[in-house]
């Protein structure tokens, strides 16, 4: 090997050192700058959080995510997100956003739960009406009535509604079948009267729907719906039928009586006409 190729050598390896050098020096600067300008501290969620949960400090830790992938609504600062009330399960890593919580109200974290211009209301279940321990909170039923009207019938009084709760619980973690006693449903004010009638006509039946099953489903009036169509009808104006004319049959000619006396006379009726005929004896 000559000299002019150990020095071809040398170069070499000198210049790839430093480009070497050069190169990470830039990507160090450049990652750091982009670091600093493009994260953002959100807040997020340390454990898992069941549904109904008040938020406290030890459920939430600060991190720095890149702006890119924060939601709309995300929450940022701790004091946003502490005493207010859980409406879903949050689960570990998740970022914490605003529609997912709800200010705690007077009274129960259910009635926190409870939808604007919604009610709670509460029917008694057993092992069948209560599709043998399967319901958990968030489902969605419908409500059967069985009733006895000469033979047995049925009418769906209820459709499509949310199960707020179980016996005295707002959410199942262990998500596996619990006999319960009691299930609480999310119900406007004329469904909870529905419903009463209908538990007062008979018995009452759940049916588990599919999360993803939003078909309508006919329901049976029995109590206000039903009796504003009563009222409807009755306000209708009455049409009275124009009274009927009847003409009087008159006889063209008819013997009325005849006086007795030494000469008879015959009275006849001629239309509205009268005539007397003498008879002789």
């Amino acid at each position: 090997m000559n000299n002019k190729t150990i020095l071809f050598v040398v170069l070499s390896v000198i210049f790839g050192v430093i480009a070497v050098f050069l190169a990470q020096n830039w990507l160090e600067s450049n990652s750091s700058a982009a670091n600093v300008e493009n994260t953002t501290s959100v807040v997020t969620v340390s454990s898992l959080v069941p549904m109904g949960t008040i938020v406290d400090r030890k459920h939430l830790v600060l991190t720095a995510v890149p702006e890119g992938i924060v939601p709309k609504g995300s929450v940022t600062k701790f004091e946003d997100a502490e005493g207010k009330v859980v409406n879903q399960k949050l689960y570990p890593g998740e970022i914490l956003r605003q529609e997912k919580l709800i200010n705690k109200g007077e009274g129960s974290t259910l009635a926190s739960l409870i939808q604007p211009n919604m009610r709670a209301v509460t029917i008694r279940v057993n092992d069948v009406v209560g599709v043998a321990g399967f319901l958990l909170p968030g489902n969605r039923v419908d409500v059967i009535n069985l009733f006895k009207e000469g033979d047995y019938k049925t009418d769906v009084v209820l459709s499509n509604v949310k199960i707020l709760a179980i016996d005295q619980r707002a959410s199942n973690d262990e998500n596996k079948p619990v006999l319960v006693r009691a299930v609480t449903l999310e119900l406007s004010m004329a469904q909870a009267e529905q419903l009463l009638v209908a538990k007062g006509r008979g018995s009452l039946q759940l049916a588990l729907r599919n999360p993803n099953d939003d078909a309508q489903v006919e329901v049976a009036l029995l109590n206000a719906e039903k009796d504003e169509s009563v009222k409807s009808e009755s306000m209708k104006p009455i049409v009275e039928a124009p009274p009927v004319v009847v003409k009087p049959s008159i006889p063209t000619e008819k013997v009325v009586y005849i006086q007795p006396s030494s000469k008879s006379k015959v009275l006849i009726l001629k239309g509205i006409n009268e005539q007397e005929v003498k008879v002789n004896e």
